[in-house]
């Protein structure tokens, strides 16, 4: 399965945009929330309708890691959301 397309709300992506902006000399990571949509004929897409910003818990330049404890949260939240 191969994505045709992806939808994102306005929100979703200013947050990823400022999340970006405001390390703009490291490399950033998050959680992006959504679901896939099938369609009749064929098409993929995906749909974006929360991100999740996650802070660097390392800060030497070869890693990207965030805690264990705020990946937990994000999928408890995004658990939430899906209810």
């Amino acid at each position: 399965m191969s994505l045709t397309s992806v939808k994102m709300s306005e929100d979703v992506w200013l947050t990823c945009f400022t999340h970006s902006f405001s390390s703009e000399t490291e490399e950033i990571m998050g959680l992006l929330l959504g679901d896939v949509q099938h369609s009749k004929n064929g098409s993929v897409t995906a749909l974006i309708w929360g991100a999740l910003p996650q802070p660097r818990s390392d800060r030497r330049k070869d890693r990207v890691e965030t805690n264990p404890e705020q990946l937990t949260a994000a999928s408890v939240l995004a658990e939430i959301s899906f209810l």
